[in-house]
């Protein structure tokens, strides 16, 4: 059974996520969490926002989402330019 890059990558956002969440104290924490931290924002502007376990959950799967979206879509950039210098077979 091979395991996916894409499952891989998310499962590790997660935890940078859950862990960025609680060390909100220093950038590169704040960085990682950032994305959630917007949504959040945004949801508090439009009177929707969640508390308790609804605004850590929204918190670390957005950011985990989009980490993931950046760091697969770079994974299939690098592929693509890696197959295009190759040239054909």
């Amino acid at each position: 059974m091979r395991v996916r890059p894409f499952i891989v990558v998310l499962v590790l956002a997660c935890v940078a996520s859950s862990i960025a969440l609680t060390h909100m104290n220093n950038l590169p924490a704040f960085v990682v969490i950032g994305p959630g931290y917007v949504v959040q924002a945004w949801l508090f502007e439009h009177h929707l926002a969640l508390g308790g376990f609804g605004y850590q959950a929204t918190m670390i799967t957005v950011s985990a989402v989009v980490w993931t979206l950046i760091i697969v879509g770079l994974m299939g950039a690098v592929r693509r330019v890696g197959r295009l210098l190759r040239g054909p077979n």
